[in-house]
């Protein structure tokens, strides 16, 4: 029976008994927009994500053409524009990078305006803020400058957390995290998608610029591009040199101060009699025309039914028997139809309580089963595999770790067959080939301290019985033997005894 069964079932029935308030949002390749409805006004915010200027705006529905109050341009007077630029130092060999990160950054702030306010963040295992934002260019420059490549694993998604829940703390109109970093992320408990939900509920825009560590791993830029697309940011990458021309640098920070506000009279819809669900935006760009439809609710209040008089009736009547006198006809009777009685809602009153007595007692049972089922115990052993060969750790216990897969990988990440948690060890450190012909070969993957046989320092070699590999801080042994090798070594006959001499 699935463990996770009841859980989902419990938190389904929980969705169904709540409703969330009235909100929406939309974000599409040209604008990022927000409404919220109050009483009979659909109050909107929006940002142009490709262009400088704002748009035309008609708002229509059922076409009923509606009243569009003043688009308010942003910034306006008192708007606040908050911006933390977020750096990666999570890789010492590259400083270089960083001092380049140094310099784009300046750069970037010395153009900004008096309504953007600064921030500076860097991250590799550990989230630091090195200044909050708000604070003033002198000891922005100054914080700046300690920037330094120490760290050696990359959290990025448990950094970007941290970085909204900083900015969220800032009082701002408009909220941008700056992202510079090679897109590596090795975290294992948060993902891209709490990235996303977090960003668009807090209203944060990522703008992201890459920074390619080579060609083959360039594709990890991937993963700082999507956050971009994602949040409605925008994504720049340098060259191999990390450099960026103009034009680009131009674009880093162009899409956060557009767009602006506006209001859209409802009044119109409420003296309508027909439904109502949705207003439809028209915004008229020199790009051409974005409709967008936004959902609304429009509550109309139904007639009071004409009814007559009671005394009217009765003198209408005697008036119609008066006229028709000649004429045997029968008084005509007015019947009202009485209004169905609402019954009872039988599954509120007596099926809900009983769903959820059901579910527990399920819950209770499946627990009690789980407790008492007996555990399988799974037997292996060493003679149901054979690994093709083994590496000895010289640590005085002569640690084994079995090679087991013809392409076996060696470095600190967890994705690794031998996965050693040591600042010594690259994230992908060196591979053992397995040949067709059954002989071993050590590759160094470009690790920072590379890789020595027998005290020689390779790229890449074949293995024998008996070599001493060092791979950062460790030292291992090659071998092809079983740990009872000598168990099947063949018994030899020894003479115990002087042969007689009779």
């Amino acid at each position: 029976m699935n463990k996770n069964l009841f859980p989902k079932l419990l938190f389904a029935c929980l969705i169904l008994l709540s409703r969330q308030p009235f909100a929406w949002n939309k974000l599409t390749n040209e604008l990022d927009i927000k409404c919220q409805q109050t009483a009979k006004t659909l109050n909107c915010e929006y940002r142009t994500l490709s262009q400088a200027t704002s748009p035309f705006i008609n708002a229509s529905s059922n076409k009923i053409e509606l009243q569009v109050s003043e688009n308010n341009h942003y910034p306006e007077s008192n708007d606040i524009t908050a911006i933390l630029f977020l750096v990666d130092t999570s890789d010492p060999a590259r400083q270089n990078v960083i001092e380049k990160n140094k310099a784009l950054i300046k750069k970037l702030s010395a153009s900004l305006e008096p309504h953007q306010k600064a921030g500076l963040a860097s991250f590799d295992k550990t989230f630091r803020i090195l200044a909050p934002i708000g604070t003033s260019s002198f000891l922005f420059t100054k914080s700046l400058d300690t920037l330094k490549a120490a760290g050696k694993t990359t959290e990025l998604y448990r950094s970007l957390i941290k970085a909204i829940e900083h900015i969220n703390s800032f009082e701002a109109q408009r909220k941008v995290i700056v992202l510079l970093s090679d897109g590596q992320a090795e975290d294992k408990a948060y993902f891209h998608s709490d990235i996303i939900k977090l960003s668009r509920k807090s209203g944060i825009i990522i703008n992201s610029i890459g920074y390619p560590r080579s060609v083959p791993l360039s594709v990890a830029l991937q993963t700082i591009r999507r956050l971009s697309e994602e949040t409605g940011g925008s994504y720049i990458e340098t060259d191999m040199s990390y450099n960026l021309s103009e034009d680009i640098f131009k674009q880093t920070l162009i899409n956060i101060d557009t767009g602006g506000s506006f209001s859209i009279d409802l009044n119109k819809l409420y003296q309508n009699n027909n439904p109502v669900t949705f207003v439809k935006l028209a915004f008229k760009t020199s790009a051409g025309i974005k409709h967008i439809s936004v959902p609304v609710t429009i509550k109309i209040a139904m007639k009071a039914a004409q009814t007559i008089p009671a005394a009217t009736k009765k003198s209408s009547t005697e008036q119609l028997q008066t006229n028709n006198n000649t004429v045997n006809t029968p008084p005509i009777q007015i019947v009202t139809k009485q209004a169905p009685v609402q019954p009872i809602n039988l599954w509120l009153w007596y099926g809900l309580p009983a769903a959820f007595i059901i579910i527990i007692i399920f819950i209770l049972i499946t627990l009690f089963l789980l407790w008492r089922k007996p555990e399988t115990k799974v037997h292996s052993t060493e003679n149901e595999y054979r690994p093709y060969a083994y590496l000895i750790e010289n640590d005085g216990n002569e640690t084994r770790y079995p090679i087991t897969r013809t392409i076996w990988r060696i470095g600190r990440s967890k994705g690794n067959e031998l996965s050693l948690d040591d600042t010594s060890i690259s994230r992908r450190h060196a591979e053992i080939h397995r040949n067709s012909d059954g002989t071993f070969d050590i590759i160094d993957m470009n690790s920072m301290n590379g890789v020595y046989i027998n005290d020689e320092k390779i790229g890449k070699a074949e293995l024998h019985e008996g070599d001493v590999l060092e791979i950062g801080d460790f030292f291992l042994n090659f071998t092809q033997l079983a740990s009872d090798y000598s168990l099947e070594e063949s018994t030899v006959m020894q003479k115990t005894r002087e042969p007689s001499t009779h």
